[in-house]
């Protein structure tokens, strides 16, 4: 069985790197292509490259699960194509055994990605957001990148744009008793100074009889690190700094659900990829001399699909509050447990 264990991990792990590698590419070029809009004036061939080795964690990211699922579905049809799976079964190896044999290497990578991308996408993402503008990919729109908006107790805060330790087209609303608006600053910058932002060509203008005086800078604890961090998407967020923010009260621009539900995405995904193991196993016995395994492989890779679009339909209307957290992310596992219970309970009954 530990030579089984170590044939089934070598298969898995080339088939894996094979697939991850052909999907970043293909993603990297065609991102870097819609990317032309957003890319600075003059920009070479140098940087575009610099951007598509910057984007790679992020696409990554979103691509591994599901070239994780079609890994073990090509491994496994390689198995069925060289006639090896009958041999195996042969041999008295279960499918339940076949999936504690690729556990150990689906494990191996699904923790060391969660590694990777925890540590890598933050600093990637901070540094095109250094380069491009904040909020350069949250609009449909390329190249119009999306006001940030800050509440804090006595005033809302909107910032066009951040690049390093200055903001851009502030507008900041003054509240007073009862929440009305007394006062409305337009600024065309903001520098940070330690202890705040110092508008810069700055213009109040008063709405109501005593509102406050002409004011010179937004006094605040928000570094140029903390709102940058405040308009990234909480997907491209490290686990530390999603629950730092989840716990973020009195200043902020998402509800704390939006950062819980990236937070427990990550914190699971490697029982979603053991959930993926015992899905495909058992969907892919087939020991016919003349069964290519074809139709498994669609049926798996439409399993792929509906899991996918469920998983972030939730995931997106949790964001916002509309579902619970655990729901949107344990219903999908639960599913995803319930159907590969069922298979391997119908592969036991055929063998």
């Amino acid at each position: 069985m530990k030579r089984a264990r170590q044939y089934f991990a070598a298969l898995f792990l080339a088939r894996w790197f094979v697939t991850t590698f052909a999907l970043l590419a293909l993603l990297s070029i065609v991102d870097s292509i819609g990317a032309a809009d957003i890319l600075p004036d003059g920009t070479g061939a140098s940087g575009t490259l610099w951007y598509m080795a910057l984007r790679l964690p992020s696409l990554y990211d979103r691509v591994f699960m599901f070239a994780l699922f079609i890994s073990l579905l090509v491994t496994l049809l390689s198995l069925i194509r060289r006639q090896e799976l009958v041999g195996f079964v042969s041999m008295s190896v279960s499918p339940l055994m076949q999936a504690k044999a690729l556990v150990p290497a689906v494990l191996l990578v699904t923790v060391a990605s969660v590694v990777v991308i925890d540590q890598a996408l933050p600093r990637t993402m901070s540094a095109i957001e250094n380069w491009l503008g904040v909020g350069a990919f949250l609009e449909e729109d390329a190249g119009k990148p999306r006001s940030l908006w800050i509440a804090e107790e006595e005033t809302f805060i909107e910032i066009g744009s951040q690049r390093g330790n200055t903001l851009f087209n502030l507008v900041v609303y003054h509240r007073a008793g009862r929440g009305m608006i007394s006062a409305i600053t337009y600024a065309e910058t903001a520098v940070y100074v330690g202890d705040g932002w110092r508008y810069g060509a700055a213009e109040t203008v008063p709405l109501r009889e005593g509102a406050s005086a002409p004011q010179t800078k937004w006094e605040t604890t928000l570094s140029p690190l903390s709102l940058q961090k405040l308009g990234t998407s909480p997907r491209n967020l490290s686990m530390a700094d999603q629950y730092r923010l989840s716990q973020f009260r009195g200043s902020g621009v998402r509800p704390s659900s939006a950062y819980r539900v990236w937070l427990l995405d990550r914190m699971t995904m490697p029982i979603a990829a053991i959930g993926f193991v015992f899905v495909s196993v058992p969907l892919m016995q087939q020991f016919g001399r003349r069964q290519t395994g074809d139709r498994r492989l669609i049926m798996g890779i439409a399993i792929a699909f509906g899991y996918f679009i469920l998983d972030g339909v939730l995931k997106t209307v949790a964001e916002g509050g509309g579902v619970s957290v655990m729901v949107a992310v344990g219903l999908p596992l639960l599913l995803l447990a319930g159907l590969g219970i069922h298979l391997n309970l119908n592969a036991e009954r055929v063998r």
